[in-house]
């Protein structure tokens, strides 16, 4: 089977997955790295999606192969870091101008939404670990989150 080999190059404003043929010819993933990939054609990494590779003959039936995203974050892990990234605005909500109120809190209580962040956090390989919490600043925010000093 032929194969359509692109490298990725990054993101364009749209957060849309730009990448490049062997002929260098651009190439834009409409669908934003969901499933499925949805490719169209581009006159350059920040030009606006042209036509879909469906309808061009010579891209029908090719297998596509990406390179260049192994260190990438995986679908799943963009959502595990979203979700992490918002549990943490709720503690900090819940310490501030929440008022420690729990109804304000993902979980609905303090106990479960730490014990979500340390699952969330402890999933990822120390590779991936987010920057923006480590898991001191968890056990920080269930200090204070259960009575300790703000």
């Amino acid at each position: 089977m032929n194969k359509l080999v692109l490298e990725f190059l990054g993101e364009d404003n749209w957060s849309r997955p730009v990448y490049k043929n062997e002929e260098g010819r651009i190439f834009k993933d409409v669908n934003c790295d969901n499933f499925p990939l949805e490719l169209c054609t581009a006159s350059d990494f920040y030009g606006e999606p042209d036509t879909p590779i469906s309808y061009i003959e010579r891209y029908k039936g090719l297998e596509i192969v990406i390179t260049g995203r192994e260190g990438e974050p995986t679908y799943n892990e963009k959502v595990f870091y979203q979700m992490l990234s918002r549990l943490k605005s709720d503690c900090d909500y819940f310490l501030g101008y929440g008022n420690r109120f729990e109804k304000h809190l993902w979980a609905g209580n303090v106990p479960d939404q730490i014990e979500e962040m340390k699952k969330i956090y402890n999933s990822f390989s120390d590779d991936k670990k987010p920057k923006f919490i480590t898991y001191e600043e968890i056990l920080k925010y269930e200090e204070l989150m259960k009575g300790g000093n703000v």
